[in-house]
């Protein structure tokens, strides 16, 4: 049991460091700041999305939405 929640904390882990990266690199994002949204996004579901692409997607997403919403706001 033990082992079980040892494997699931480090592949956590890792996909939030990847994530990070990737979310770093193709928005021109801070890393801290891929982090951030990245343990909210992860603080809201009880469960783990079906893929890595399909997490990275719906990051991607939220954070597209609230920059268009900014920009709407103060035109």
């Amino acid at each position: 049991m033990k082992s079980k929640l040892q494997k699931k904390a480090t592949a956590l882990f890792i996909i939030r460091e990847k994530l990070a990266l990737d979310l770093s690199n193709e928005i021109y994002m801070h890393k801290e700041e891929a982090y951030e949204i990245i343990d909210f996004a992860l603080q809201l579901t009880d469960k783990i999305p079906n893929s890595y692409e399909q997490l990275k997607s719906e990051i991607k997403s939220y954070i597209i939405i609230n920059m268009l919403s900014l920009v709407t706001k103060f035109q």
